[in-house]
């Protein structure tokens, strides 16, 4: 899968092209035999080492937009746990935007009232997408503005005091609340004791009935007493899941009253202070706070008023849509993917210190038949082990250009155009990572190397059918070409195979992958050209 220049392609046609030349005598012991050389032109091109591994494409970006919160980009790449946190955060901002500090509060719904897009899509950077009914935002708004108000006059209330009057009936009040107080407590206390009794009971009816199953089915009881048995533990897990049901009824109501007297003693408590004596620092340190809370929800409600219209925060496609028109919405009404797409793919811990954040990588899609390029954009440190193995992999992001998506939009949009032609999330690919990269250099067949880094040689066919062992400096190595900084000059035929070769250095030479190292996630390190790679291991710069 790894693209080459036109260049490297010449420089194949021109090398691997069974040119035959024989030589009688020359430099061999003295016979008539016959050699036959497979030569190759030394040629610029460009030479590169690869990596190669299977993924899946996933939008960059999307958007699980819902009525009443701000858009928030989700990373496509990312987890789906990840993502659920997002969505969860999302829910609680529409219902908790209106909530006021320390004063009433108001339940904001969305009654849908259009819905624009469908799933699959396309649509433009401020699309409207869907409209919700405003009703109850609006009075959201109100209510928060009221509580804020009336955060700001309590603490103008603790800064001037109280008097004998006030001292008394703050008294007064104060008892009573912590009265009530103690009463819902010692209430709460029973009820979950009395829960507690009946939770008991229903789940003894459910050991009973279990244990009767079990001894008439060790008696060999008649199918029909089985089946009755059968019935009565269904019958009380039923009972069981109802009393809890009932149970958690009970003991939530019984907590609320706990709050809500705690709530009325907390109140009087601070009307008993502001009728003693003038307001302490914490006092107007909480009166501080109050009217924070109250300008926080303030500012929430009126974010979700705004938000009524679902308006597409960028370009793509839609790929959710829940809401109906009539019905109200909660939670992701559209979610809007980005035409950008990328991909994500498991390393092996043999290949992942080759990789960093900028290198190119190429992504052919199967489904499309397209290469689309793209770039690393993140290298996971963390390993990841799979079950009880020892082998490990790391986690490593590509990002497709911008220019897939433009061209993924057009082609959809044009009137002949073949779906199968545009890429799509979800669709299985082939990515190949750029880990190093000579341009414009002379390189020849890394086959024709001899020798180990630093003393590499190449063998030269003469004009005059002679062939010349020569010592080259060699820069970088793939499991194609070698890039030749000295040695040999453009246009030399280089040898790089011929009729005399053994059986066993042939099949040694056609072997390996280019990295000489394991492959782990990416499965080796290729250079892509076919051609083997030489003794000391493809892909290693001389002297590393």
């Amino acid at each position: 899968m790894n693209l080459k220049p036109i260049a490297a392609i010449g420089l194949l046609a021109v090398g691997i092209g069974a040119v035959g030349v024989s030589v009688f005598g020359i430099g061999l012991p003295a016979s008539t035999s016959t050699v036959t050389y497979r030569t190759a032109t030394a040629a610029t091109t460009t030479v590169q080492q690869t990596a190669a591994a299977s993924g899946t494409l996933v939008a960059a970006t999307r958007y699980e937009l819902a009525f009443g919160s701000a858009p928030v980009a989700i990373d496509g790449t990312a987890s789906s746990s990840s993502s659920s946190a997002a969505s969860a955060a999302s829910a609680s901002s529409v219902s908790n935007a209106s909530s006021g500090a320390g004063g009433a509060s108001l339940t904001v719904t969305w009654p849908v009232t259009a819905v624009k897009v469908a799933v699959g899509d396309l649509v433009k950077q401020g699309d409207t997408l869907a409209t919700a009914d405003t009703t109850t935002a609006e009075l959201a708004v109100r209510l928060a503005e009221a509580n804020l108000a009336a955060a700001k006059e309590q603490k103008a209330t603790d800064l001037a005091g109280g008097t004998d009057t006030a001292r008394q009936a703050a008294k007064d009040q104060l008892t009573s609340a912590q009265q009530s107080l103690a009463n819902a407590r010692a209430s709460y206390a029973g009820t979950v004791a009395q829960n507690n009794i009946s939770l008991s009971r229903a789940q003894d009816q459910l050991d009973a009935a279990n244990a009767k199953y079990t001894a008439d089915k060790a008696a060999g009881a008649p199918a029909d007493t089985l089946t009755a048995d059968k019935a009565s533990i269904s019958s009380a897990e039923d009972n069981l899941t109802s009393v809890k049901l009932q149970i958690a009824g009970s003991n939530r109501q019984a907590s609320s009253q706990v709050t809500s007297a705690k709530s009325q003693v907390t109140s009087a408590q601070r009307n008993y202070t502001q009728a003693t004596s003038s307001a302490d620092d914490a006092t107007l340190a909480n009166d501080d706070v109050a009217i924070l809370n109250a300008e926080t929800a303030l500012a929430d409600a009126k974010t979700a008023l705004e938000n009524a219209t679902l308006v597409a925060p960028m370009d793509g496609r839609i790929t959710v849509v829940n809401a109906v028109v009539g019905e109200e919405s909660t939670g992701t009404a559209v979610e809007l993917q980005s035409l950008q797409l990328a991909t994500t793919v498991s390393v092996g811990e043999s290949d992942i210190l080759s990789l960093a954040v900028g290198q190119d990588a190429t992504v052919d899609v199967t489904a499309t038949g397209s290469s689309l390029s793209g770039r690393v954009t993140a290298v996971d440190p963390v390993a990841a082990s799979s079950g009880s193995s020892s082998v490990v992999s790391y986690t490593v992001t590509v990002l497709l250009d911008e220019a897939a998506a433009t061209a993924a939009t057009t082609t959809t949009a044009a009137a002949s155009a073949t779906p199968a032609a545009t890429p799509l999330a979800g669709m299985s690919a082939e990515v190949t990572v750029v880990i190093a990269k000579a341009e414009n250099v002379l390189a020849v067949p890394a086959i024709a190397l001899s020798g180990t880094s630093g003393s590499y040689t190449v063998r030269v066919l003469n004009s005059d059918g002679t062939v010349e062992s020569r010592s080259v400096q060699v820069g970088l190595i793939a499991s194609d070409y070698a890039e030749i900084t000295s040695g040999v000059t453009a246009g030399e035929a280089i040898v790089t195979g011929s009729s005399a070769d053994k059986t066993t250095t042939s099949s040694s030479s056609s072997s390996g992958t280019g990295s000489g190292r394991d492959g782990g996630g990416f499965g080796g390190l290729s250079g892509g050209g076919g051609f083997p790679q030489p003794p000391n291991g493809g892909g290693q710069m001389p002297g590393q």
